[in-house]
């Protein structure tokens, strides 16, 4: 059984990759990689989910990050240059 895994990205754009355990894409990810993909740090996604200011998925005590969720948000906080 090997588990594939991506390298450190160094920009958000490779922290798209979806890791792929067994041939299932993986859609939620874990604080390190959520904070990595939005450029922040952990802290401060901790923050954020305490503010209930983005989406997150709670099993038990784990918390995770849809990437879709993630995708969204980017969209929805970018701001557009004038003209």
């Amino acid at each position: 059984m090997a588990i594939l895994r991506r390298p450190k990205a160094e920009n958000p754009e490779n922290s798209a990759r979806l890791v792929s355990n067994e041939g299932i894409g993986r859609r939620l990810l874990k604080v390190e990689d959520a904070a990595e993909y939005l450029g922040l740090s952990v802290d401060t996604l901790h923050k954020w989910v305490q503010e209930r200011s983005i989406s997150h998925v709670k099993a038990g005590r784990a918390l995770r990050f849809d990437l879709v969720a993630l995708k969204r948000y980017i969209e929805q906080h970018t701001i557009e240059p004038i003209d």
